[in-house]
């Protein structure tokens, strides 16, 4: 093996700063692998890390959502081979004994270190991970499919963890971006009677998807009112459950007026810098549950992989562009023009 590398590294703070390096492939120490990257999923955060609106720690090889095959194990790994197809939760560096550790949330330990924020990420050829995050793929699973089972996860998380869906629950999905498209399906997995999913005329293709997929409700918030929708669908009373993914204030208040007298909100769009007022006095006058939910932990990875070798989720649809490694800026501006989805890079 050679011991240099393709990687996309942030050289410094500010707007892109991005270069396409040759770089040391990171060693293999006694409790890791080394894996060889077959597939990387573009996230949103990848995106603001080029625009320099989320703090990074440069130099630093971006990314966190992968798939690969293990081309090196360290002398203490006992549970994988050489060759195994792989991918890996990103809680490096968890203590193991606080509070949130040892309550299987891993995700939101303190001392927990983000791969693509913290410490060098993904998009690269290869990348070393502590063997006790790493999972094992079946055959059935595509490289590009897991290499969005990372948002998957997250969504996964919010609805095992987080919040319940109920047999008879009305749910509302906002903002159809792969978050949102993912909460869709799993909504209907989980049960729920009814989903509707609500975005605008930007995001067209999306809701293409989104009908595509099953939804029983697809709504252009461009052309339609939403509220006035959802309470002509629940017979006046509102939705059981909003899931919130776009991040927005207008998403946060939308949900609040369109759910039923303690009914619940799911909160798990990440917002920009901007501050958020959110109409309190509705939500405590309608005595609603509001939870908010952030990354994914052990379980919830395990359940997609389970989904994803049933066939019973769908993670190729979401999957609009894929492109080699050395068009990750083409990627990115892509990205910037709405016409992604869901974006995969090729090492």
């Amino acid at each position: 093996m050679d011991n240099k590398m393709k990687a996309v590294v942030k050289t410094q703070r500010g707007y892109n700063n991005i270069e396409l390096l040759d770089v040391d492939i990171p060693k293999c120490m006694d409790d890791e692998v080394l894996i060889n990257v077959k597939a990387i999923g573009v996230c949103g955060t990848d995106y603001h890390i080029y625009t320099d609106e989320y703090d990074t720690v440069p130099p630093l090889i971006i990314g966190h959502e992968f798939s690969g095959v293990i081309a090196e194990v360290g002398k203490n790994v006992t549970n994988f081979n050489i060759g195994d197809r792989v991918i890996s939760e990103l809680s490096v560096e968890s203590c193991g004994t606080c509070r949130y550790c040892k309550t299987g949330n891993p995700q939101i330990c303190l001392d927990k270190k983000a791969p693509g924020t913290h410490i060098n990420g993904i998009y690269a050829e290869y990348i070393n991970m502590p063997a006790n995050l790493v999972h094992k793929l079946t055959d059935n699973i595509s490289f590009e499919e897991a290499a969005v089972i990372e948002p998957a996860a997250i969504v996964a998380h919010s609805f095992l963890q987080r919040t319940k869906i109920e047999p008879e629950d009305f749910v509302v999905v906002i903002g159809p971006g792969s978050i949102g498209l993912l909460a869709m399906q799993m909504a209907k997995i989980y049960g729920a009677r009814k989903v509707a999913i609500i975005g605008m005329e930007a995001d067209k293709k999306r809701l293409q998807i989104a009908e595509k997929l099953g939804c029983d409700y697809v709504i252009n918030a461009s052309e339609e009112d939403p509220l006035a929708i959802i309470d002509k669908l629940t017979n006046g009373l509102g939705a059981d459950l909003v899931v919130e993914c776009s991040g927005s204030a207008g998403g946060i208040n939308s949900g609040i007026n369109m759910l039923r007298k303690q009914g619940r909100m799911c909160v798990i769009g990440i917002p920009g810098p901007e501050k958020i007022q959110v109409e309190w006095k509705k939500a405590v006058i309608k005595a609603l549950d509001l939870v908010c939910t952030f990354s994914s932990s052990p379980l919830s990875w395990n359940w997609v992989i389970s989904m994803l070798d049933r066939k019973a989720l769908d993670l190729n649809s979401l999957i609009s562009h894929k492109e080699p490694l050395e068009k990750w800026e083409y990627v990115f501006e892509e990205t910037a023009k709405g016409n992604v989805v869901k974006a995969v890079l090729l090492p």
